[in-house]
């Protein structure tokens, strides 16, 4: 039930207090009482029962009956609104800024209704236009919430870094992280244009705006790979061990293939090794036992399975052991290949990404989920799932 609906529940307990405050009798009360419409309260009954459409039919009724109920009309409109009837709420809303009678908070709320309606309906346009008349009183925060979420979904990223900026000050809770990705993705456009440059100039940015976000210092340090410039692309990444070490598996590859460059990649293997008892996360281990049986053997890298396993309760990550060994069975201790068959009955390698917010699941990391449209929702590590 939405929030503009709430005092359709509270609405009989008003002449209660009345009653409290007059210190009338009880059959004063109960005559008082006897002026609610029937109507209303078959209204609330269908609300309390969630049968929205049947609560929207009798109350748009009294509210035709009682025109000069103004919160009536928001809550039928609201109820329009959240049943998807977007041309009925903004009749109901659009009636009321026609009323002269409006207080300027009310006319305020009504500004911000229509504005609503017209972006529920995605005529952004017009909900621009209203949504910038709403002012500064208490409906603002709404008003520039709805705003950012306008310009985000027509990827006008300056606007909303201006907008969010506006919502900052005037709730004076931060937005930093949420103006950071929009800040990555003029980087974006940046580059898709070529200019690194700028590209660069705005992940600086976004660092400036939150430091301890992970995004653009990844999108830098694939930027300056890209340029050759390996040591600058590993310093960049390495930040992500003090600030978001759970994200380094993200870009596990990438390191790696720099190291490579760089003729290093012991260095990287150790590294490694030291993240995975700080964060065991499935990528990581992936990349660390694949390197590990690359420039160490295929014996060091299953003693290093071992530790792995004493600190994860996470198997799927070592199923590329079975490939490893099919073709050499022989020198695989009973033991090991009992453990290996286990872990391959019970897992299979079916990796995906989680958003810890709505549940959808993903081969591809998002930083922001295509499904519930939310940022940093997703788990920086995929997942692998059990069978």
């Amino acid at each position: 039930m939405d929030f503009e609906n709430w005092w359709l529940l509270a609405f009989p307990s008003f002449f209660l207090l009345g009653w409290l405050a007059a210190k009338i009798d009880v059959k004063q009360l109960m005559n008082e009482s006897r002026k609610i419409p029937s109507t209303y309260i078959e209204g609330l009954n269908f609300l309390l029962n969630e049968e929205k459409d049947k609560a929207i039919d009798v109350l748009a009724k009294l509210s035709v009956n009682e025109p000069d109920s103004v919160e009536l009309q928001f809550a039928v409109g609201s109820l329009f609104r959240s049943n998807g009837e977007i041309q009925k709420a903004l009749a109901v809303h659009q009636g009321l800024l026609d009323r002269p009678d409006l207080t300027n908070a009310q006319r305020s709320r009504a500004v911000l209704a229509v504005g609503e309606d017209f972006f529920k309906s995605g005529m952004y346009d017009r909900a621009e236009d209203f949504l910038k008349r709403v002012g500064s009183g208490e409906y603002s925060p709404h008003a520039l919430r709805l705003l950012i979420d306008l310009y985000v979904n027509q990827n006008e990223w300056h606007r909303a870094v201006d907008v969010a900026n506006q919502l900052q000050f005037a709730t004076g809770r931060s937005s930093s992280r949420e103006i950071a990705h929009f800040m990555v993705e003029i980087s974006a456009l940046h580059r898709a244009g070529g200019d690194d440059v700028k590209a660069i100039d705005w992940l600086r940015k976004a660092l400036k705006a939150e430091p301890s976000a992970p995004r653009p210092r990844v999108m830098l340090g694939e930027i300056l790979k890209s340029q050759g410039r390996y040591l600058e692309a590993i310093h960049e990444w390495s930040q992500l061990e003090s600030e978001s070490v759970s994200y380094i598996g993200l870009v596990a590859d990438a390191l790696i293939e720099c190291h490579d460059k760089l003729g290093t990649k012991i260095q990287c293997l150790e590294k490694f090794k030291q993240l995975a008892e700080l964060s065991p996360n499935h990528d990581l281990l992936i990349r660390t036992f694949k390197l590990s049986v690359e420039l160490e053997g295929q014996e060091d890298a299953c003693d290093l399975s071992r530790n792995f396993l004493k600190r994860t309760s996470d198997l799927g990550w070592a199923i590329p052991l079975l490939d490893l060994i099919k073709n050499d069975v022989a020198e695989v201790s009973k033991a090991d290949m009992d453990l290996l068959i286990e872990m391959a009955t019970k897992y299979r390698q079916d990796e995906g990404y989680l958003c810890d917010s709505c549940g959808f699941r993903a081969h591809a990391h998002y930083w922001r989920c295509p499904a519930c449209r939310l940022w940093d929702t997703y788990t920086p590590a995929s997942i692998s799932k059990g069978v």
